[in-house]
């Protein structure tokens, strides 16, 4: 281990624009549960709960399992505080190495731990959006209104459309701007840091793939508690285990593989 992650530093000391792709696993060890992986949250809820079409059909029944799931503390993400991966991949980013963290997470445990360029691919749970004007409003000042009866079915306050958590619904297509942001970081880098994804769901899952393809190819280095779908495709450097434990050390070794190269 200790010999790969000496190997992930340098080229990521020597990179000129490293991006991270992060999935649920880094988030995991802040006690946000993953949807797909025993015990996660897909064991507990139906996902047709989150189609857009369901939604749609009865948005008033979304948000009282919304606010049931919130109660429960199965899927309580605005006390979620981030763990050491976060932070370490803010570090990196203060130190000029990472670019840009595209994260299918949507937590926002990447900005509560600093992180300034956050691609959000999947939009982000602690928003809520009118689905007609696309005005944003906190998501605690919706549940509120819920969860007071003052609205069975949530309203937006500028034009009375429907209000949804600003997060992407199966039958949602990924917001655009995120995908071209995605494309173009994508067609840029270097090195790419996959941290807590399994890289089975599309089109996120492309983007190792697309560095693989093009020329000159990225180089990858993927942590994960598990080898991911693509691993013997894409991956040049595989950590495996804690993602807090090894991102944290990779950004420390980081960190002191750029002084001494200053020196």
């Amino acid at each position: 281990m200790h010999d790969r992650i000496e190997q992930a530093a340098d080229l990521l000391a020597r990179s000129r624009n490293a991006i991270a792709l992060t999935g649920a696993g880094i988030s995991t060890e802040s006690g946000i549960p993953d949807f797909r992986s025993p015990g996660g949250l897909w064991e507990i809820i139906d996902p047709g709960e989150f189609s857009i079409d369901r939604f749609l059909q009865n948005p008033g029944r979304f948000w009282r399992i919304h606010l049931d799931l919130k109660a429960s503390g199965h899927f309580d993400l605005a006390s979620a505080q981030p763990n050491p991966a976060h932070y370490a991949l803010a570090r990196m980013e203060q130190l000029g190495v990472i670019k840009t963290v595209i994260t299918q997470n949507v937590d926002n445990l990447h900005q509560k731990a600093g992180s300034i360029e956050v691609v959000e691919f999947h939009g982000n749970l602690l928003r809520a959006t009118c689905i007609k004007c696309r005005a944003l409003e906190p998501i605690g000042d919706v549940e509120a209104r819920v969860a007071t009866g003052e609205e069975g079915t949530p309203r937006c306050r500028k034009c009375g459309g429907l209000v949804k958590p600003d997060a992407v619904f199966f039958g949602e297509a990924i917001p655009p701007k995120a995908l071209s942001v995605s494309h173009v970081q994508s067609q840029r880098t270097d090195v790419l840091l996959v941290v807590g994804t399994s890289l089975q769901v599309y089109p996120a899952a492309q983007i190792p793939l697309s560095v693989k393809l093009r020329y000159p190819p990225a180089q990858v280095i993927e942590i994960n508690r598990e080898p991911s779908a693509l691993h013997k495709q894409v991956t040049d450097v595989l950590l495996l285990g804690s993602a807090g434990e090894i991102v944290q050390r990779l950004a420390e070794t980081v960190e002191e593989r750029i002084a001494a190269m200053a020196c």
